[in-house]
């Protein structure tokens, strides 16, 4: 599980999660892939609209208690709301009407890992590649349970057969994505990510991934556009506030990049890196009174890590 983690393979803790579990969609067992109820909650779940998603999954639930999407679905939301307990009870729901539901199986897996039961969580993930998929959705899960467990051509196969069997399945993309950019093909990713949001244009996790591919890539411009209008349908991600932050220092916006910076603590105030960061602006602003209470504020929360020693480094600097 250590690939759901802000350390792993250089994405962010909430985007990764966001990506491996807002690949949501429609089981073959239980509704077609063009259902108008099930492609709404999947839509706003890619919006960030969480309350909406909640509100019509609970709609569609009242009516077909045992459908495993809906179920399933309703797990991806309650996860993406920290309620993470709330999202267990969905998944094993689902698992109980349908024992060979990866995609059950799979949010089941990232609901425990959430909760830091990396065994149980990886022995899910285990079980889960086992199983045989009948459906797109079934046949990404099963491809992030194999990206989870590191073996990245089989989790392009599984995504790739998803993408066959449904060609509009922007979530699909979005992993093909992710693959690219950790094998260094920002170019690839790009591609990846846009025609994902060509699908749906108000997929917040998808400008994010591409905003940060420009930003490898040294397009700093198009990764600002990217990281804001993330940031404009989803103004509670905090890891693309940081982002954003960051191009802001490198591109002396220091007011700019307090901003995004204070924004992104506010949501997470406990946030090492992003005091640092925003330590190292007001230093460019001679605000140096600030940037110590910053400094210190991160080898406080980061006391034995590389913020606290960015930290400790900035002290030193700025007492000499």
């Amino acid at each position: 599980m250590k690939r759901l983690l802000k350390s792993g393979r250089g994405l962010s803790i909430s985007a990764m999660f966001a990506l491996t579990m807002l690949a949501c969609s429609v089981t073959m067992a239980q509704q077609p892939a063009n259902d108008p109820q099930i492609n709404e909650v999947r839509a706003a779940l890619r919006s960030a609209d969480y309350q909406h998603a909640l509100s019509k999954v609970n709609s569609i639930l009242a009516k077909r208690p045992n459908d495993v999407s809906a179920l399933c679905l309703k797990g991806e939301i309650q996860t993406q709301m920290n309620n993470v307990s709330a999202a267990l009870e969905s998944f094993e729901k689902a698992i109980k009407v349908k024992k060979t539901s990866i995609w059950a199986s799979v949010g089941k897996a990232n609901a425990l890992g959430r909760l830091k039961k990396e065994d149980e969580s990886s022995t899910l993930m285990r079980q889960a590649i086992s199983i045989k998929p009948s459906s797109a959705a079934d046949l990404l899960s099963r491809g992030i349970a194999f990206y989870n467990l590191g073996d990245d051509e089989k989790a392009q196969a599984d995504y790739d057969e998803a993408l066959k069997l449904d060609p509009s399945f922007a979530e699909a993309y979005l992993n093909k994505g992710i693959i690219a950019s950790t094998k260094r093909d920002p170019a690839e990713a790009i591609t990846l990510f846009t025609t994902a949001i060509k699908l749906d244009p108000n997929y917040a996790d998808a400008f994010a991934k591409r905003g940060a591919a420009y930003s490898k890539k040294g397009d700093t411009e198009s990764a600002i556009a990217d990281y804001s209008k993330a940031i404009q349908v989803n103004p509670n991600d905090t890891m693309t506030l940081y982002n954003r932050g960051v191009i802001y220092v490198k591109k002396r916006l220091s007011d700019k990049a307090i901003a995004d910076f204070s924004a992104a603590i506010k949501l997470q105030p406990v946030f090492a890196e992003a005091y640092v960061n925003r330590a190292v602006a007001y230093t460019l602003l001679n605000k140096n009174t600030l940037a110590i209470k910053d400094f210190e504020t991160a080898v406080e929360q980061d006391s034995t890590g590389p913020a606290g020693e960015k930290g400790i480094q900035g002290l030193r600097m700025l007492k000499k």
